[in-house]
Formats: C-alpha cells, sequence, structure tokens
C-alpha cells in the first residue's frame, strides 16, 4: 500500500498539550480519539515556554485494511523510522525534536497503545534530547526516599521489583527510568508502563497464573502486569528523587550481601547499558553524561543475592531501614 499524507494545520486541526515524564508535547491531530487519548495525562497550566517536542498524528482508516506486521525500527543519524502494531508508522526527527504518527483507528481508539507502545518509545527515543534521558533502572520509593535498582539481563532486576512492590514500596518505574536534573537534585520519571516479568516468574509469583503471558515488542513471552489498580497491590508513582543506587547480581551461593560500590563502575555502568546517540546530538549527549555523573555521585552498593525475590527484597527493607536510621 503507497500512501501520501500532508502534516498542516488543514489536515490537523485539533491541538492540544500534555505533560509527560517532566516534559511538555504539543499535539496536532486530525482525530477526536487522540485528542481522548492525551486528555487523560495531566493538562498543562498556561504557560509561555516553548514545548519540549511538536508530535502530528493522523488517524487514517486505510491502515486497519492493510496487513499486520512485526515491530521494526531502523535509524539514520538523527531521524528513526518505525512500524509498531497495530499497523502503525512513526517517524521521530531527534534534531529538531519533531514526531510524525500515522495511526491505524484500532490504534487511536485503544488507549493501551498509548500506555504500552507510543509513549514509551516516544520518550524512550525524544527524551535525551528534550532534558529526561532514558536510564536502565527500576525506580522505586521507600517512605519517600528513591532509589534506582539496575542490572545486566537475567540478573532479577523485574521481579525483585515486583516483590518489592508488593512489600509496599512505591514503584515508579520497572525496566526504564527517565531522569532529568532540577534544583531539588535528581528528578525520577515513570509511564505507569507494565511489569513485565518472563514465564518462569510464577514459581514466585503464583498470583500470575491469573494471567495470560503474551508476546511483547521485542519478541518475549512476557506476564505484562499494570502497575496502576494491579491485582498484585502495587502502588503507582509517577515521580520520585532517587538518592541511592543498587547494582543487582545473581550468585550461586545463599545469601544476601551489600558491598559499596564505586562512582566510577556505577558510571561505566550505566554509560555501557545506555542507548547509542548519533553525533549530531551533541547536546544531549553532554546532558547524558551530567545525569550518569549525578547518578554515579549517590552512595551505592552492589546488591549479590542468591536467593528468592521475596527474600531479597525483605533484606533490601531492612537495609534501608539501618540505612535511614544512620542518616538521621
Amino acid at each position: 500500500m503507497t500512501m501520501t499524507l500532508e502534516f498542516n494545520r488543514q489536515t490537523l486541526p485539533f491541538e492540544t498539550d500534555f505533560q509527560i515524564a517532566g516534559t511538555r508535547c504539543f499535539l496536532s491531530t486530525n482525530s477526536h480519539e487522540v485528542l481522548q487519548a492525551a486528555a487523560r495525562l495531566r493538562k498543562l497550566e498556561k504557560q509561555t515556554s516553548v514545548p519540549s517536542f511538536e508530535m502530528e498524528v493522523i488517524v487514517d482508516s486505510a491502515l486497519d485494511r492493510a496487513p499486520e506486521r512485526l515491530a521494526y525500527f531502523r535509524g539514520l543519524k538523527h531521524i528513526v523510522f518505525a512500524i509498531v502494531p497495530p499497523r502503525c508508522f512513526l517517524a521521530y526527527d531527534l534534531l529538531r525534536r519533531r514526531v510524525h504518527a500515522v495511526l491505524s483507528i484500532t490504534a487511536a481508539q485503544d488507549h493501551s497503545f498509548w500506555d504500552t507502545l507510543l509513549l514509551p518509545i516516544t520518550i524512550g527515543l525524544m527524551g535525551t534530547t528534550v532534558g529526561v534521558a532514558p536510564i536502565h533502572s527500576a525506580c522505586l520509593e521507600r517512605n519517600g526516599r528513591g532509589f534506582l535498582v539496575a542490572g545486566v539481563s537475567g540478573a532479577g532486576k523485574s521481579t525483585l521489583t515486583a516483590a518489592l512492590a508488593q512489600l509496599g514500596f512505591g514503584l515508579v518505574s520497572d525496566d526504564w527510568t527517565y531522569i532529568s536534573e532540577r534544583q531539588c537534585g535528581l528528578v525520577a520519571y515513570g509511564l505507569s508502563s507494565p511489569v513485565k516479568l518472563l514465564p518462569d516468574a510464577v514459581r514466585f509469583f503464583p498470583e500470575l497464573r491469573a494471567f495470560a503471558p503474551r508476546t511483547t515488542l521485542n519478541g518475549e513471552l512476557a506476564y505484562e502486569i499494570d502497575p496502576v489498580g494491579s491485582t498484585m497491590g502495587f502502588i503507582a508513582k509517577n515521580v520520585s528523587q532517587p538518592r541511592r543506587v543498587f547494582l543487582l547480581e545473581r550468585t550461586a551461593s545463599r545469601g544476601c550481601h551489600f558491598v559499596p560500590c564505586r562512582h566510577e563502575y556505577v558510571r561505566d555502568f550505566f554509560e555501557k547499558t545506555g542507548e547509542r546517540l548519533p553525533d549530531e546530538l551533541r547536546e544531549a549527549k553532554a546532558f547524558r553524561a551530567r545525569i550518569v555523573q549525578a547518578i554515579a555521585a549517590c552512595p551505592s552498593w552492589i546488591l549479590r543475592t542468591g536467593e528468592s525475590p521475596q527474600i531479597t527484597a525483605n533484606a533490601l527493607d531492612d537495609f534501608l531501614e539501618e540505612a535511614d536510621h544512620a542518616a538521621v
């Protein structure tokens, strides 16, 4: 199917703005459904500042008749193109901070498409260029104090995050956290995206049997648990101020051990796990380097564990309790 679409004020007569992960988006569209999806996000007070980025969305019924395709991403310098289900085309200009999207009616009417695909993809790609760096970590909060939990693939970060959330920790994010700098220090934002748990997590969380695993965007089969109103008892939060960092490592031996971590080790970890930015985005690269440096300056520990997520969560809870008492 060949389509020619023009993004202008005639084809996109509806306009609004909204906040997402500490950024401001100015939205133009031809669809009432898209306006309703944006209205669920917190509206801005009147401001004179320039929007963080612009998003132009055309909804075209012709896409609903097109064949479905697997998710597909390609980048050329500061331009990224994506095809995502259900039958949607996205184009990101990272240098000019613009998003052009053509959505099927099915996608426009599905709020979960915004929550699980469009917004996470958009902030993940655009974030560093608009002042909020995507960091590969979970973010949780205990008694108003935020912290990051990171680790290599397979370390058990998501299962530990779920176990901590069941203990009553506030859940800001599970996989990616979006961090900016404010006068108060680092501020971490979440998107209330689903917590993804691989099928073998059911041995730690029997209540997962009430759900059905599904194929995620990267092709993995996983349980996707909505943290908002979750039957697993999660308490979702949108924002926190992280002041501690834990790097999770799995070991073959029993026990949980907290080893103070050098700042250079933390910095190198987050630099290596960050998405590659093209050379054209020099300011964005410098911004992310400052965020990573600020994260690395936080008190940090390697958490080595050979225990279940629940035992590890309780050990971390006790450790933070002692650390909070020592800081008083």
